[in-house]
This record gives C-alpha cells, structure tokens and sequence, in this order.
C-alpha cells in the first residue's frame, strides 16, 4: 500500500508536532484522504493520471507545490501534501486510539494520561479539516489558474463535496 501514497508520515510531522506514530496505523488514513478528499477535488480523470504519472514535471510541481503568476501577481500554491496532511491527521485523532478486535472495539489507554473528551476531540478535528479545505480551496484556484497545463481538470464536473466542519460526537 506505502507505494501509492503521495505523503508520509514524516510530511505530516512537518506540519504538526505528532508523537511517535505506527507508519502501519497511518498509512490506511493517508490512502483515505487521498481518495476521499483529493480524489473528487481533482477529478477522477486528473486524479488516475496525477497517480500514474507523478515522476513528470507538472506532477511534482502539483504535489510539492511551486510560486505560479494570476493576474500580474505571484501567488504562492504549497502543492496538495499540505491538504492531504491535514485531512489525514484529522483521520489519525479520531481513529488512531481505537482497535477492532474479536472482542469489539476497545481504546488503549497509558498510565499517566488520559483520553480527552469528545468535545475536544471534535474541535481538534474541526481545526484540522477546517485548514485542510482552506488548502483544497488554494488547490483549485492553481488548477484554474493553469488549466492549460492540467487540462483533465474540470471545475465543471469536479466537485468536492461540501464540508461544513462541524463534527457531532456523543460522550
């Protein structure tokens, strides 16, 4: 699975202090926020060519982000790890403590720390979606601004789903 992921762990450390993760525990969240949330921003047709071809130029520039010109100004685009970090993380707060196991699904715990609650829970996780789809926003603004260049983009036909940021968790 870790050779189809564009971002690791480390990218995610880059971003946010996290402590010691288990690549094996994240990995399946990254793979989800790439087809949940990077999947129908591109598009189905730019997302399957981003994947085969991430070795190309325009790829690259698209995963690791570049400095592009709109309007006479330079605009800074950070690339998609930034938005697939954050959408990750968000994954990795709500389900990383939690194991299914033939006994059901049980949360570890450590001496000298304690579970938070899940009304901070929620807002962590809206914080992290929230930067998350201001990234996505700066995502689509650098596909139209170079359509010519990324030209399976359709913002007609591509459209992310709408979040609204607000979780409900039950205590």
């Amino acid at each position: 699975m870790a050779s189809n992921l564009l971002i690791t762990i480390d990218d995610i450390k880059d971003l946010r202090p996290v402590g010691q993760l288990d690549p094996k525990r994240v990995d399946p969240y990254i793979l989800e926020a790439q087809e949940n949330d990077l999947r129908p921003a591109l598009g189905e047709e730019l997302y399957f060519d981003f994947l085969a071809n991430i070795s190309t130029t325009k790829y690259r520039e698209l995963l690791n982000g570049k400095d592009y010109t709109y309007n006479g100004n330079t605009i800074n685009f950070p690339g998609v790890k930034p938005m697939l970090c954050y959408f990750a993380l968000a994954r990795i707060a709500v389900n990383n403590p939690l194991n299914i196991t033939s006994y059901g699904v049980v949360q570890k715990t450590v001496n000298e720390s304690q579970p938070v609650d899940s009304a901070m829970l929620g807002r962590l996780v809206t914080e992290l979606r929230s930067v998350a789809i201001s990234y996505q926003n700066r995502l689509e603004k650098f596909l139209l601004a170079n359509i010519s260049t990324y030209t399976l983009y359709n913002s007609k036909t591509t459209n992310p789903p709408n979040r609204t940021g607000v979780y409900f968790f039950s205590a």
